[in-house]
Order: C-alpha cells, then sequence, then structure tokens
C-alpha cells in the first residue's frame, strides 16, 4: 500500500508528488526515508487529506521528467547543470539581498539577523558540498560507468559524508523557514525584503529537489553500482 511506501520513493516513482509534501510540511528529501504513515504521525498530518492529494496528482498527465530512468552520467550532469549552476548564480546575490535586509530592518525584525547569518553558513556549507562532488564523488561515478571489473574508486565512503552533509542543509533551510513565518515578508517590508524572501523560498525548493535528486536516486545508484563491480 502507498502509505507503507516512504517519502522518498514515492517523489522518485512521481516528482510531482514533492509539491504534495511540501505542502503538508514533510520533508520529502533528508526526511525521505520515512514512510508516509510515520511521517504523518510525527508531523500531526492527516493522512487521509495527504493520500487524497497524492491520488489526484498521480491520476493527471505523466510528468515531464522521469529522473529514476535516467542513466547515472545524464543524471549527474543534470544535477550539476539544473541546481550547482541554479546556486552559483543566485547564492551571492541572495546573500546581498539578505545581508542588506539584516543591516536596516534587523533593529525592528531581529530574526532577521539570525537569518542572514544562517543563510550565510548554508551558502559557505554548500560551496564547499558542492566543490566535492564535482571533484571527487561525480567523476568517481562517471569512471565506474567506464569500468567493467576492477574499480579503482569508491563511492560508498564519500556518499556517506554527502548525505551528513544533506541533512545539515536541510536543518538549516528549516531554521531559516520557521523564522521568516515561511519566508513571508511583514507588511512594512521594502522592495529588497520581499525580494530576499522570494529568492529564499525559491532556493529552498531548489535545494529540496536537488538533495532528492542525489539521496534518493543517484546515490543508491550509485552504491549498487560499486556493488556490482565490487563483486564481478
Amino acid at each position: 500500500m502507498i502509505k507503507e511506501k516512504t517519502i522518498g520513493q514515492i517523489v522518485t516513482d512521481d516528482i510531482r508528488t514533492a509539491n504534495i509534501f511540501k505542502k503538508h510540511g514533510l520533508d520529502f528529501c533528508c526526511g525521505g526515508g520515512k514512510t508516509i504513515e510515520s511521517a504523518c504521525a510525527e508531523n500531526g498530518v492527516d493522512l487521509a487529506e495527504l493520500l487524497h492529494d497524492i491520488d489526484a496528482v498521480l491520476g493527471q498527465s505523466e510528468p515531464v521528467e522521469d529522473y529514476q530512468s535516467m542513466k547515472l552520467d545524464a543524471l549527474i550532469n543534470y544535477i550539476y547543470d539544473n541546481h550547482h549552476k541554479y546556486i552559483y548564480e543566485h547564492g551571492s546575490v541572495t546573500a546581498e539581498f539578505i545581508n542588506k535586509v539584516a543591516r536596516v530592518h534587523g533593529e525592528r525584525h531581529p530574526e532577521t539577523i539570525e537569518i542572514a547569518k544562517l543563510y550565510n553558513e548554508l551558502l559557505a556549507d554548500l560551496q564547499q558540498h558542492m566543490m566535492k562532488e564535482e571533484q571527487i564523488l561525480f567523476p568517481a561515478v562517471k569512471r565506474m560507468l567506464n569500468e567493467s571489473g576492477n574499480i579503482g574508486s569508491f563511492v560508498n565512503g564519500p556518499i556517506s559524508v554527502m548525505r551528513m552533509e544533506h541533512d545539515n542543509v536541510g536543518e538549516i533551510l528549516k531554521k531559516m523557514n520557521a523564522l521568516s513565518g515561511g519566508y513571508k515578508p511583514p507588511a512594512d517590508g521594502c522592495n529588497t525584503y520581499r525580494a530576499a524572501y522570494a529568492n529564499l523560498r525559491d532556493m529552498e525548493n531548489d535545494i529540496h529537489l536537488h538533495i532528492h535528486l542525489e539521496n534518493n536516486i543517484l546515490f543508491p545508484k550509485a552504491i549498487a553500482l560499486e556493488e556490482q563491480l565490487l563483486g564481478s
């Protein structure tokens, strides 16, 4: 039954369900290993309502992107082109916005000071994280794809580190979301204030999908390939 499946499995099967879990406040990336039933119980979410929303989405036409069927090298390239580049292009601009908001509005809205601190930590962590993926993990996976038996690179260790770093990113996002009330600017918020929160919301959505693609699709497939090569 679908309620006994993990959230990660459901989102992997159909990426459109990610928006449903987001709507109900359930983590589908770092918390994707929990079943729907247990996640609903832990977070006070109405299971019947969630299942109804999922059924409505699954009854629609097929999703545009089938990430699960992508070859590993194509998935890696997709993650880099659509998610790593997104952070490289938008990360520093968002930092300028939120740091300015903290300076100008911090006295009346002290939560913006903490949000700016968290965001700067997040951006620094992500830049280091992506560099390790691009220089170590991604090349190791691609080398495995070109080797039939005696592999020269191992991915299980780096993936364990990547998962822990993903968990840390997820915690920072939760804190920023809570402090900002779901990235809702106050009535007296200026255009920069609104732009900062809009950018943070978009970045959170992008990072959640980014982590899902790695935690629930790329990493398991890479580990399975390594085990296959080691056993051959």
